[in-house]
């Protein structure tokens, strides 16, 4: 896999910008997009008021080191940005290539031990047709018995916690805080292989200048704990990363997440007396079950 991101420069600065680019052994421009009107810089005249964009995959940041020296041999202290970051838009002659190198590793942290996905197989089809997904999950068989019981014993406690992989890491805590009634427990970073707890006053806008951004983020809710996994802003997903999770709750709570789910527009995937099952905004599918129906 190879790191990405967005090269914003002035249109006159386009063909130096990607030939610095092309000079790196292991970066490649991928996506050329020029003229791009954007807003210009206050200290530039209205004749520098079209953008380039460039779109740079690299194995290694080796290219940012060579921005930097490109800006500081032709004197190109303003005006170029790098759009990453959570969606952020960071000014280049406001860090060095030293900071830099944090904020893209910290935001894109992943492509250092992913496996790049190499083809796609077709959902699982059971007799008759049906896709295993369409398979409902809960509930046991009326018989309760296992149709294949294992031939092995291992004594297995409650649930730890769900796993959800997401682009926005802030956005996905905050909405999880309010929806469920989630704690966060702690955040986290990988820093040199050892798992480092982020301090509890953590600032998401202050980590945008230190480059120091958390890789997992655990909450919880009574037994109910979710680990949220930052994938980054441009991660392509070809699909959710969790089939569903499905959760018991008194029926009260059903019903006031059920009004929830209908007032923002989620996609409803049931809805009974007993159990409802909705889609949230990050593409994650929750059944809740009644527990005292």
């Amino acid at each position: 896999m190879a790191y990405r991101f967005v090269l914003d420069v002035p249109e006159a600065a386009h063909e130096d910008a990607k030939a610095v680019i092309s000079s790196v052994r292991d970066a490649q421009v991928l996506i050329d997009r020029h003229p791009h009107p954007n807003t210009p810089d206050p200290v530039l005249d209205s004749a520098d008021a079209e953008r380039a964009e460039l779109t740079v995959s690299a194995h290694t940041l080796d290219v940012i080191d060579a921005l930097y020296a490109w800006m500081g041999e032709n004197a190109i202290n303003t005006d170029v940005y790098i759009e990453a970051f959570n969606g952020g838009r960071v000014h280049l002659s406001d860090h060095d290539a030293k900071a830099l190198r944090r904020m893209v590793q910290g935001d894109q942290y992943w492509f250092e031990n992913t496996v790049p996905r190499i083809h796609y197989t077709d959902p699982q089809m059971m007799e008759g047709g049906a896709r295993v997904s369409d398979v409902p999950y809960g509930g046991r068989s009326a018989s309760g018995l296992a149709v294949l019981p294992s031939e092995t014993r291992v004594e297995l406690g409650a649930v730890d916690h769900v796993a959800v992989r997401v682009r926005d890491l802030p956005r996905a805590e905050a909405f999880y805080r309010d929806f469920f009634g989630m704690d966060v427990i702690y955040r986290a970073r990988n820093e040199q292989g050892r798992w480092q707890h982020l301090p509890a006053d953590y600032d998401w806008v202050a980590s945008i200048h230190t480059g120091v951004f958390p890789e997992i983020v655990r909450l919880e809710n009574g037994s109910v704990a979710l680990v949220l996994i930052n994938v980054g802003a441009g991660a392509v997903m070809h699909e959710s990363r969790v089939a569903h999770i499905s959760l018991s709750a008194p029926l009260a709570t059903l019903n006031a997440l059920r009004g929830r789910a209908l007032f923002s527009s989620f996609t409803s995937q049931e809805d009974s007396a007993s159990s409802v099952r909705f889609v949230d905004p990050f593409g994650v599918t929750w059944q809740i079950i009644a527990s005292n129906a």
